[in-house]
């Protein structure tokens, strides 16, 4: 977690000022919030003073909006924080963000979910789980003016739509050959996804030393949607992808990094150039991951001639790769261990998965995946 701070003197002391949270408070928001209190420390004021008063004064939707999104931010994902501020900036805001936060209504409310909707159904519900969030925590921390929660009762006008989208053998071919047009670093990051069928997330801030003795990679809490270390163990194709980008990233601390070494910010404009350049039905990164369970569950002896063939894991192995967790299973009281439960039944699914992928690849099989061999 970054906090931007700012640094001016007044009457010859030296004070400190938090300007606010990353990503909460962009950095050029910071850098102009910077400039002001340095301007304003520099005509005789004490900027931080003034901001305290301010702050007993500002009622607002925005002022609102802030204070609570700043105060989840320690126990927020990384990737929650970053959708909840896009929704603030781009709906929220620009409605009601000099209004006084007492002031918006159910009927308020209810008018801006189906504006969205009429545009981007699947975003009403974001906004709406948002607006929510806003005024039930300004409700617990007795925000001036804020007596009910407008969005109490109200529903997104669609509910999203279950996806039930996977790659076949054959496109799952189509993809990894177009991947050769892309750059080392994405061309690597989306193989290893298909070959590993772990989130985004995950993927994206992997670093170097996240790879175990024995070929694991140990994705943390921090970067795990469950909240707990998950173990990943790592198929001869998937260290073959690792060895491919080590030779380009491999000094640094991510695995697949941006431009300016940290962790990797979008796929979106990557991935919409290979939607269209497979020419496939729409496609998602997570689809991998569907695409992984779907071939790996199905009977490797089907009973029905024209049934189709799959790699015969049992269900709970291929969760268990996934990462989702077993409800029926007391994980604390199963093991002290519990992202070691079923590794070794992991690391043969994988390894099949692999060679499922190379396969389906075919030869000639691009690339140094036939060091995996």
């Amino acid at each position: 977690m970054r906090t931007f701070f700012v640094r001016y003197r007044v009457a010859g002391a030296q004070r400190r000022m938090t300007l606010g949270r990353y990503p909460v408070l962009s950095l050029a928001e910071a850098r102009e919030r910077a400039r002001e209190a340095l301007a304003a420390a520099a005509a005789g004021e004490d900027p931080a003073a003034a901001r305290r008063e301010a702050r007993r004064a500002d009622t607002t939707f925005a002022a609102l909006a802030r204070e609570v999104l700043e105060a989840k931010a320690a126990t927020t994902r990384a990737s929650t924080r970053r959708e909840r501020t896009q929704v603030l900036e781009r709906y929220l805001l620009p409605e009601w963000g000099k209004r006084p936060a007492g002031s918006i209504t159910r009927r308020d409310v209810a008018l801006l979910i189906e504006k969205v909707a009429r545009r981007a159904p699947v975003h009403a519900g974001k906004v709406l789980a948002v607006v929510r969030l806003i005024y039930n925590e300004g409700l617990r921390r007795g925000f001036p003016g804020v007596e009910a929660n407008p969005a109490h009762m109200l529903q997104p006008p669609q509910r999203p739509a279950v996806r039930n989208r996977y790659l076949t053998a054959e496109e799952i071919k189509i993809v990894w050959r177009a991947l050769d047009e892309e750059s080392l670093i994405t061309r690597c990051f989306f193989r290893f996804a298909l070959l590993t069928a772990q989130r985004y997330g995950s993927i994206r801030m992997m670093r170097w030393t996240d790879i175990e003795p024995g070929n694991v990679w140990r994705t943390p809490a921090a970067h795990f949607k469950g909240r707990r270390d998950h173990l990943t163990p790592l198929s001869p194709e998937a260290l073959a992808v690792l060895e491919e980008v080590r030779m380009l990233t491999g000094g640094g601390e991510y695995v697949f990094p941006s431009a300016r070494g940290g962790p990797r910010n979008s796929i979106r404009t990557a991935l919409s150039r290979l939607q269209q350049r497979t020419a496939l039905p729409r496609w998602t990164l997570h689809d991998f991951r569907r695409t992984f369970r779907t071939h790996a569950v199905r009977a490797e002896k089907p009973a029905h001639p024209g049934d189709p063939v799959g790699l015969g894991i049992p269900p709970n192995v291929a969760d268990a790769v996934l990462g989702h967790k077993e409800a029926s299973l007391g994980f604390d009281r199963y093991t002290a261990e519990p992202e070691r439960y079923l590794l070794a039944e992991k690391r043969e699914a994988l390894e099949r998965w692999g060679r499922f992928v190379r396969e389906a690849v075919g030869e000639p099989f691009p690339g140094p995946l036939l060091l995996g061999g």
